[in-house]
């Protein structure tokens, strides 16, 4: 019994130690995390935005980069993921646009004038009213840690209209299958600039006749057919600078959409469809 005894107790001692040891390991690597980080601003208000501005900087926002110390002293930042939340006031956030702002020890965060404006609009905000916006910095740890979320920075700015032409050119159709050469009576009939599309665009009923592309009312820079007759549909049509006229064979309502290569002085082509 004393034998039997014996070797219990050492295997007992055995296990106790195995314990101790994992025991010991477990403290080696226990972390300690830093408060969450606190969000400062470059500014509360960036002003009246302007397509001009559009690469300029129009925020910056900085934090102290969320640490997890071990126990050995060594410092784990790699594992965490910062986000900055943009909400229209007042609304706890229920929807927001987010901007990544990094990950490990990024620190800071600058928003374009482009950026900005473009959160501000998919909030809702009207363009050309000064808005006021909620924002906060999202910090997430991986593993099963809760989210953390800075205390709130307000920010006021003017949105500006991002559906707009580029360069401020217009683009009309003329000629008879519109509303005529240009002259006493005709005008050109104006396509409309469509952000969705990135092109100009006329939905509008047609004549049987010829037509042209001219730039800003002008003869300067118009566009027309690589080669005459020409009737365009539904495949993309490469137009160029006094290019041929164009023809419709049927009259009826067509939708027209101009995609011009390059801008200003510098237009160089462009692609046409028109489909019913």
């Amino acid at each position: 019994m004393y034998r039997l005894f014996s070797k219990t107790a050492a295997l007992a001692g055995l296990l106790a130690l195995s314990l101790t040891a994992c025991k010991k390991d477990e403290v080696r690597v226990n972390s300690e995390f830093s408060a969450p980080p606190v969000l400062t601003a470059s500014t509360t208000n960036a002003g009246a935005l302007a397509k001009a501005n559009a690469q300029n900087t129009a925020v910056t926002y900085t934090w102290t980069p969320y640490t997890i110390t071990t126990s050995d002293d060594s410092k784990v930042a790699s594992t965490v993921t910062y986000t900055l939340q943009i909400a229209k006031a007042g609304t706890n956030f229920a929807t927001v646009r987010e901007i990544s702002g990094g990950v490990g020890t990024a620190s800071s965060l600058t928003i374009k004038t482009i950026d900005l404006n473009s959160a501000l609009l998919f909030l809702g905000l009207p363009f050309g009213q000064p808005g006021l916006v909620d924002v906060r910095l999202k910090t997430f740890v991986a593993g099963n840690l809760p989210t953390l979320y800075s205390t709130t920075k307000q920010l006021t700015a003017t949105p500006y209209d991002e559906c707009t032409a580029p360069n401020a050119d217009t683009w009309g159709l003329v000629g008879p299958a519109g509303d005529g050469w240009p002259g006493a009576t005709a005008t050109d009939r104006m396509l409309k600039w469509d952000c969705v599309a990135n092109a100009y665009v006329l939905r509008s009923a047609l004549n049987v006749g010829d037509f042209k592309f001219r730039k800003n009312q002008d003869w300067a820079i118009n566009l027309g057919a690589l080669t005459k007759p020409l009737m365009p549909g539904a495949t993309a049509t490469t137009l160029k600078i006094n290019g041929e006229d164009m023809s419709i064979a049927v009259a009826g309502t067509y939708t027209v959409k101009l995609t011009i290569t390059g801008s200003g002085a510098n237009v160089t082509a462009g692609t046409l469809t028109v489909t019913p």
